[in-house]
C-alpha cells in the first residue's frame, strides 16, 4: 500500500487526476471501469467512496463528472 491506499484506489486516483488535468471535468463511470480493469460500475463507486472517506477526493452528491482532486 502506498500513500495509504491500495493498489486499485492508487491507480483510480492518478488515472482521476491525470484526466482531469487534460480534460478539466472529471471521467465517467464507464471510462474509470476500463481504466482500472473492473467489471462494474458499483466496484467504481466503492473505491470512488473510498477515496472521498479519506479526503483524497470530493465529490457532489447527485451530480455526474464532480470529482475534484483534495490531495
Amino acid at each position: 500500500m502506498q500513500y495509504g491506499l491500495t493498489s486499485k484506489q492508487l491507480r483510480l486516483y492518478k488515472f482521476i487526476k491525470s484526466y482531469i488535468a487534460k480534460k478539466t471535468i472529471s471521467p465517467s463511470f464507464d471510462e474509470m471501469k476500463k481504466a482500472v480493469g473492473l467489471k462494474s460500475k458499483s466496484g467504481v463507486k466503492q473505491i470512488v467512496d473510498q477515496l472521498e472517506n479519506r479526503k483524497w477526493i470530493t465529490t457532489l452528491k447527485a451530480r455526474a463528472r464532480s470529482i475534484r482532486i483534495a490531495k
